[in-house]
């Protein structure tokens, strides 16, 4: 099968490029040449933004993709400009999603007041009704997360008649090359021989939902060649954990003897609060992908951590953010407890 990947080259991008290849498709990559990395001989590489793909539109016909797999889309015109340059070439459009879409996210983002909404989500789940959760007075249209929304793009991809539509909705995703560096915040204090990490209580029972980066991709790729997903939105996550499992999965793989300190919200600093509108939990469940297309795992989810772990330790971020490393406000309140 031909498959086109938009955006895969990066994090979770590359890691499903990857993965079709492995499975014997003819894959190519159209992204803005920003990330080269060693790709396996084959894989082709178009070069040009996402977001002027209409400029692109003869050389990415030419590849004439039957499924085209689009890995960034902020809104519902990267998937219009999708449709527009592969009508009549591309059978198929997976587009990847985010649990940002689900109700309780507007509650912890504040954009949604009400009660905590309890349980797991699943796909059938109450979205977000407040749409540009991340628009600001001051944020000008050309800011690049003004039309952000995957509410109305997802509508786009699966309501379009003439290109079969496939959601993915990730989680937090932790992996190699995670430009979010999601475990960097519990790591690096450890790393530097701290002897306690101060947590906001809250943030420490608060729930959320994760998923390695390997078998993330490896739902998506199935997602994008099995027929039985068409026309399907698919949760695609490992695990669901409060914060301090999540800190203690990654004391373990560090193999640090020090000691998570829980401190009442009132009690810290502004800069060591969870910092959130509301602490609403984000649990998703990922049933459907693995009942309809038998999806598996193919890593297990405490050494995926550990694959992380390695990764951050030997690609420290250039520059070095000045605030993982001011211990000062952790100091302070450790006195106030006797643990300096």
């Amino acid at each position: 099968m031909k498959i086109l990947v938009i955006g895969g080259t990066r994090f979770i991008g590359l890691e499903v490029t990857l993965a079709l290849h492995r499975m014997g498709h003819e894959v190519a990559v159209f992204n803005r040449g920003q990330t080269l990395p060693d790709l396996p001989e084959g894989i082709q590489q178009i070069q040009g933004d996402h977001n002027e793909m209409l400029d692109h539109a003869d050389a990415l016909r030419a590849f004439a993709p039957e499924v085209v797999l689009h890995n960034i889309v902020l809104h519902d015109d990267h998937v219009k400009m999708t449709h527009e340059v592969f009508t009549g070439i591309a059978r198929k459009l997976v587009m990847t999603s985010s649990m940002d879409v689900y109700l309780p996210f507007g509650r912890v983002n504040g954009t949604e007041p009400g009660d905590l909404i309890p349980g797991v989500m699943d796909e059938t789940s109450p979205l977000r009704n407040k749409w540009y959760m991340y628009r600001t007075p001051e944020m000008t249209e050309d800011h690049r997360m003004y039309r952000y929304d995957k509410i109305p793009a997802e509508n786009a991809a699966l309501h379009y008649p003439d290109m079969v539509g496939v959601v993915l909705r990730l989680p937090m995703v932790i992996g190699p090359r995670d430009w979010q560096r999601r475990l960097l915040a519990f790591m690096q204090p450890m790393k530097d021989g701290r002897r306690h990490i101060v947590l906001d209580e809250v943030y420490a029972k608060w729930h959320s939902t994760y998923g390695y980066v390997e078998n993330v991709a490896h739902a998506m790729a199935l997602a994008t060649v099995d027929d039985r997903a068409n026309r399907q939105i698919f949760n695609a996550a490992d695990t669901i954990l409060p914060t301090l499992d999540l800190a203690h999965k990654v004391k373990t793989a560090m193999q640090w003897d020090g000691e998570f300190v829980l401190v009442p919200t009132e009690q810290l600093p502004e800069s060591l609060r969870f910092g959130v509108a509301q602490p609403q939990d984000l649990m998703v469940a990922s049933e459907r992908i693995k009942t309809m297309l038998d999806y598996k795992p193919l890593v297990d989810f405490d050494e995926g951590i550990k694959r992380a772990l390695d990764w951050e330790i030997n690609n420290p971020p250039d520059p070095f953010p000045d605030n993982l490393r001011d211990y000062t406000p952790s100091d302070e309140v450790l006195k106030t407890l006797g643990k300096m």
